[in-house]
């Protein structure tokens, strides 16, 4: 990729993937953005909680973005090795086996050189936004800005204006756990070739969710007479989940039809390449449990897109996790659903009915990490970015994004201060098929140097 050699925030992103930052692991990159920034004359202040606030001169406008990564890769350990690619003639970059990190380290790499080159301006770094965007939340930093431009989005041609609001919905149950029987055959059934994505700007793609579609199958098999010994599944609480693990008993008089169901499940592959594999396992407590109850509200969850307008969705949920351990001989299951949306009133409808179901049914449901939708607002800022990327491609798009982003909680603990949002164009964050496209990344460092320019006039 000759053409990208001297585009210099390759470079510095390049590095940035060298570093761990895995969300909560992520203090190897913070020392590395302070030591970077004071290299470049930045007076650098940091909070508690983790936050990184780099200021020169008397700012202008903020830049925002945070350091943290969803990490998910065949390596335990984080292992980022980013590479070339070219597809339908244009150039991406992605990496072997793992997140690439361009959510949100291209933007890094762009924000530590405008720091470098400009001023009078501010640069704000976020800690831990990909595990409920804790380092907004616990914000204690004096800003001197009257504008904050976040660069989290992920779509070149689109100025974003507004996004939507989130919730975790963290649901437990514990149930009796039986010894299995002695004439039972032990079945492992597992999921191969899911895509997964992100659950926010993706969610509208239908993209299967590995942990509903193996339900599908064991709750099947259970009405066939099977026992269900484990069930887990999902990597992060805002992804699509990619893996998932079924393991049942099925007693020797029931096996020939619960043989057929596998068979089916194993010889139709899903949207794409999605589909399951089997083999076979020793059970390590010989325990199987009555999976009704999980079976029936993860299969009645409202998940996907729930409420959309203009082919837009303005609320959807996502089921993220499935955890399953042993506690006092009793089968503990966890799950969370992570649900979204851009009218508050919709998100609380939502909570309140998926809550009252899965009590019902005798699951503890905990609400964690609500924040509110940021709403669209008027700015200089706002019309300063429109005319800019509207000089590199008049069909930009002002949107309202159905994912989160820091600026509506930011806005709560800033409220004089105006937002918007930008980004280059990365697909399928969040899962081991995330790809930038290089050119919008250059085309995205060209949009923020023109603004800053601007602002730095002002």
């Amino acid at each position: 990729m000759q053409k990208y050699e001297k585009f210099e925030p390759l470079k510095v992103f390049l590095e940035i993937c060298a570093i761990p930052h895995a969300s909560f692991k992520t203090q190897a990159l913070k020392e590395w953005i302070i030591k970077e920034a004071q290299k470049f004359g930045a007076k650098v202040q940091c909070d508690t909680i983790g936050n990184v606030l780099c200021s020169k001169g008397t700012p202008k406008i903020c830049l925002q973005g945070h350091y943290d990564m969803v990490y998910v890769g065949e390596s335990a350990e984080f292992e980022v090795k980013p590479k070339f690619k070219k597809s339908q003639n244009k150039d991406f970059l992605c990496a072997e086996d793992s997140s690439l990190g361009a959510d949100n380290g291209a933007a890094l790499a762009c924000m530590l050189l405008a720091l470098r080159d400009c001023i009078n301006l501010e640069c704000l770094f976020t800690i831990d936004e990909e595990v409920g965007m804790l380092g907004a939340r616990d914000i204690a930093l004096p800003l001197l800005s009257p504008y904050m431009l976040n660069c989290d989005s992920e779509e070149i041609d689109e100025l974003v204006c507004s996004c939507a609001g989130g919730y975790d919905l963290e649901c437990k149950i514990c149930m009796e756990s039986f010894e299995i029987p002695q004439d039972c055959e032990l079945v492992e059934i597992y999921t191969k070739g899911f895509k997964g994505g992100h659950s926010g700007i993706e969610i509208h793609k239908k993209i299967p969710n590995a942990i509903l579609e193996l339900a599908k199958v064991a709750k099947n098999l259970v009405d066939n007479g099977a026992f269900i010994v484990e069930f887990s599944g999902g990597e992060k609480r805002n992804s699509i989940p990619v893996n998932a693990m079924l393991r049942v008993a099925i007693p020797q008089p029931k096996y020939a039809q619960c043989k057929d169901i596998l068979k089916k499940a194993t010889q139709q592959p899903l949207k794409d390449s999605a589909h399951f594999a089997l083999s076979t396992f020793e059970a390590r407590n010989n325990k199987y449990f009555n999976a009704d109850k999980i079976l029936e509200a993860i299969l009645n969850l409202q998940n996907g897109v729930i409420v959309a307008s203009d082919n837009a969705p303005i609320l959807s949920s996502n089921l993220g996790i499935l955890r399953q351990n042993i506690e006092n001989e009793k089968v503990q299951i966890n799950f969370v659903v992570m649900g979204r949306g851009n009218q508050e009133s919709l998100m609380q409808n939502n909570i309140t009915q998926e809550k009252a179901r899965l009590e019902t049914l005798g699951f503890d449901v905990k609400l964690s990490d609500y924040y509110a939708p940021w709403e669209k607002e008027e700015s200089l800022l706002l019309t300063s970015v429109w005319e800019v990327m509207q000089e590199q491609n008049p069909k930009v798009e002002l949107k309202s994004i159905h994912a989160g982003l820091e600026c509506g909680i930011l806005k709560q603990k800033y409220p004089k201060v105006s937002f918007a949002s930008i980004g280059p164009s990365i697909s399928h964050p969040h899962s081991v098929n995330e790809e930038m496209d290089l050119e919008s990344f250059v085309r995205f460092d060209r949009i923020l140097k023109e603004v800053l320019k601007r602002f730095q006039a002002i």
